[in-house]
């Protein structure tokens, strides 16, 4: 860990919480096309050398972040809870626990949360599996290089599901404006609601090739 890393040592069986500021991309000399994006990551993992390794990669790729490591169900259950995490990161098979088991809890309380799977031994059935149950994506960790671009992508497609919803909840108001009578500011409404929400559903197809 460098220096430029700030940690809040945990208290004993405590997760960690790790702040780590944005790297310069060592191969341009510059930041990538992620510098000034920030998120906070819970990783769920029993391996710190992984651990490390994910966050040191998502900084190398310019996004500055906030991590959670844990390596428990009751740690993983309390931080969803406390820590509110942009972007879950789980390995598939822990000591007494599951990736399969975290991302069955995550998405019965936390759908909209991107969950992504950092695993050296899930095999292609497995990972379908896991797709098919709300898994976003998922790394092998002998692939490692596609982590940034992974979670990147999962945050734009999360923050543009977001937007889609509140578009989508200003409608259903503007449309209870005109229930009440209020028709031409419902009206006018509605009208700039539809031409955004259309534009942001138009964008939300638009996804990079997966690799």
């Amino acid at each position: 860990m460098s220096d430029e890393q700030q940690r809040n040592e945990p208290e004993t069986g405590q997760p960690e919480t790790i702040t780590v500021p944005r790297q310069a991309n060592a191969e341009t000399g510059g930041e990538a096309d992620s510098a000034g994006r920030s998120a906070r990551i819970l990783i769920l993992e029993d391996e710190a050398w992984d651990a490390e390794l994910a966050q040191r990669l998502l900084t190398s790729a310019g996004l500055s972040l906030t991590a959670v490591v844990v390596d428990t169900r009751v740690a993983f259950v309390e931080q969803l809870a406390a820590f509110r995490p942009d972007v879950i990161l789980s390995d598939y098979h822990l000591p007494g626990f599951s990736g399969q088991e975290a991302l069955k809890i995550a998405q019965e309380h936390y759908p909209q949360i991107p969950f992504i799977f950092w695993s050296g031994v899930l095999g292609d059935e497995a990972a379908v599996e896991l797709i098919k149950q709300g898994a976003t994506d998922y790394v092998l960790k002998d692939r490692p290089a596609r982590l940034p671009i992974v979670i990147l992508r999962a945050l734009d497609e999360a923050e543009q599901q977001a937007r889609l919803d509140r578009l989508e909840d200003q409608l259903l108001q503007a449309q209870r404006l005109a229930s009440l009578g209020q028709l031409a500011a419902a009206e006018q409404a509605m009208t700039r609601i539809r031409q955004t929400l259309a534009a942001a559903r138009g964008e939300a197809k638009v996804e990079e090739p997966r690799s």
